[in-house]
């Protein structure tokens, strides 16, 4: 029952598994926790396709957070993007995971 997985992360990124197998498993534990506490529990268990896609997109920003220079994002002229593990990580994601979201988690 995971929504990815490190050799997900790993062939979305091109990336070969076996050179990073824990970082790659690493990130895809985290996406998971992230995503999937947001999620009801039925949502959780029927893994769709959305739910699966916006775990395997935070994995792959937590991945290349940890590996990119200063965890940022470089454009192709060198200047620096924002933080890649900011709130803007799931927020990235909430269309996708909107419809199968915990409404307990959304008091506040």
């Amino acid at each position: 029952m995971a929504l990815v997985t490190g050799q997900n992360v790993a062939d979305a990124l091109q990336l070969t598994y076996a050179d990073d197998t824990a970082g790659f498993n690493q990130a895809a534990s985290a996406a998971q926790l992230t995503v999937g506490n947001l999620l009801t529990a039925t949502a959780l268990a029927a893994e769709n396709a959305a739910c699966k896609e916006a775990a395997l997109q935070v994995g792959i920003e937590i991945y290349q957070a940890r590996t990119s220079v200063g965890g940022q994002i470089v454009s192709v002229d060198f200047t620096p993007g924002p933080y890649r593990l900011s709130v803007w990580l799931i927020r990235r994601v909430y269309a996708l995971i909107g419809p199968f979201m915990n409404p307990a988690g959304m008091v506040g």
